[in-house]
């Protein structure tokens, strides 16, 4: 059967929607909540669960009225760290997944060295190299495509073609070292998939943001704006999954 999605984004997809789900739970039950204690005021037979996971306060309920008043803005500031932590988590565990699919960094070597082997040399192939082995001018533009295309033909491997096993080994090598800040230039230049200036510049705002929050500066966000975050890295990680599928995750060992 056909992929649809890779392994990293059903990981991805299922934790962020239980932190969604959470935060619908507790902004559903936070105002219930608030209505008991407020009738318990007045009436000290209105029920009102008890908290078995916690000890007691002293005074009853103690905690739970401190933090009633700011719950939503600091809900929001959960839901913002760990829907952006979750997606950090997804993009760096899916390029690990392509690697893995074709058969590890090994896999994808030989892969490789294969697309670059020397193929047949003929007088015509011979000529279109030597054509094309000079400086280059514009006017010349239709006799460059003219041997260009004996090339290909032949499916002789170009100049910037054997850059690639390099260029792999830098993946392998650098991986240890991204980090999140990382991201939006290795969809661009790792993945080959664009991203328009918009999302770039809103990504990196939800990311400074994100450290804001983790470093202590602040806990508290509005939780309208962490569940738009929330909608744009998902949107975010559906593109990103949807070209992965469609351009990486293609058995490659027999092509060449």
């Amino acid at each position: 059967m056909a992929l649809t999605n890779t392994k990293s984004y059903v990981i991805w997809r299922n934790h962020s929607q239980q932190m969604l789900d959470f935060a619908v739970l507790v902004t559903t039950a936070a105002p219930q909540l608030q209505y008991s204690l407020d009738a318990f005021a007045s009436d000290s037979k209105v029920h009102i669960a008890k908290n078995p996971s916690f000890r007691p306060s002293e005074d009853p309920y103690a905690t739970e009225k401190r933090s009633l008043a700011n719950h939503q803005r600091v809900l929001g500031a959960n839901l913002l760290l760990s829907i952006f932590s979750y997606f950090e988590t997804y993009f760096f565990s899916v390029i690990e997944e392509i690697i893995a699919f074709h058969g590890s960094e090994i896999g994808i070597e030989k892969i490789i060295r294969n697309q670059l082997r020397a193929t047949r040399k003929t007088p015509e192939t011979e000529l279109a190299l030597t054509r094309l082995r000079t400086t280059f001018k514009p006017a010349h533009a239709d006799r460059y495509r003219k041997f260009s295309s004996i090339l290909k033909k032949e499916q002789r491997p170009w100049p910037s073609q054997r850059f690639m096993l390099y260029g792999l080994r830098q993946v392998i090598a650098q991986q240890k070292r991204w980090k999140a800040h990382d991201i939006p230039r290795l969809i661009t230049d790792l993945l080959v998939l664009d991203l328009s200036e918009s999302e770039r510049s809103r990504f990196h705002m939800i990311r400074e943001e994100r450290n804001g929050i983790a470093h202590g500066k602040n806990l508290s966000f509005d939780l309208q704006k962490a569940i738009d975050v929330s909608n744009f890295l998902r949107l975010l990680s559906m593109k990103i999954d949807t070209h992965i599928v469609e351009n990486f995750m293609v058995i490659e060992r027999y092509a060449h």
